[in-house]
């Protein structure tokens, strides 16, 4: 069984110790029932790691204290992969950056469309977080995606290429989905998916004349969630291969 995982921000050097407090200290010493001389694993979200012994827990479980015995970096992502996408409603958000986070989305970027309905409200990006926090430790990567900005399509897109991405946008008249190559992966990609009414003839204009590609994921109109987990579940085949 595997040794459960907890986040740290800031981790010290080996021999260094460090405490947990909230949501981390609570889930260690009440979900997972550590005791005092147990070994857990920690991620700072950038891709670093420790092994650690448990040495102190406080009475009411609230505060823990371990010490670090082993430390390790784990390189970025391969393939970057970012999510530039429409929000779906209510509780399909979690579903959307649970899903993506477990697949690897490398970055999140929620998109201001002319036919979207939801808009991000004001504590999105810390609820966010906490989705795509707990997906890395329920799948075990140990880099959190970035949460940016509200973009438009056009912004969005010129992002993209100024960092040599090539650009997906979800539409119905589009190619049928390319089997990634070497080339696609190592740069990257950005997948862009429109609100529930799709991308405005102006917004696809936009994009494509930024280089984006237009593909299309079939004859049923798929919700937001599904047609982004689609084609990051076709990147993340194409990478282990």
């Amino acid at each position: 069984m595997s040794e459960p995982l907890f986040y740290c921000r800031d981790l010290p050097a080996v021999g260094g110790t460090i405490t947990l407090s909230g949501n981390e200290a609570r889930h260690a010493a009440g979900a997972r029932r550590l005791h005092v001389g147990d070994v857990l694993q920690l991620f700072d979200g950038r891709g670093g790691t420790a092994r650690a012994e448990l040495e102190a827990i406080d009475r009411r479980g609230k505060k823990l204290s371990a010490r670090l015995m082993k430390r390790h970096t784990e390189p970025p992502p391969h393939p970057s992969v970012h999510l530039a996408c429409a929000l779906p409603k209510g509780d399909r958000q979690a579903v959307l950056l649970d899903m993506a986070t477990q697949l690897g989305m490398t970055g999140f970027t929620p998109l201001l469309c002319e036919r979207s309905v939801v808009k991000a409200g004001a504590h999105a990006e810390k609820r966010w977080r906490r989705i795509c926090l707990e997906a890395c430790k329920q799948s075990r990567r140990l880099h959190l995606p970035m949460i940016h900005d509200a973009l438009t399509p056009a912004e969005a897109a010129s992002r993209a290429t100024a960092v040599n991405h090539t650009v997906w946008l979800a539409h119905p008249t589009g190619d049928a989905p390319p089997v990634p190559d070497r080339s696609t992966l190592a740069s990257g990609v950005t997948i862009m998916v429109g609100p529930e009414g799709g991308f405005t003839e102006e917004e696809i204009a936009q994009v494509t004349t930024r280089g984006g590609k237009t593909i299309n994921l079939g004859s049923a109109v798929l919700r937001i969630e599904t047609a982004a987990i689609a084609l990051l579940s076709m990147i993340r085949l194409r990478a282990q291969n």
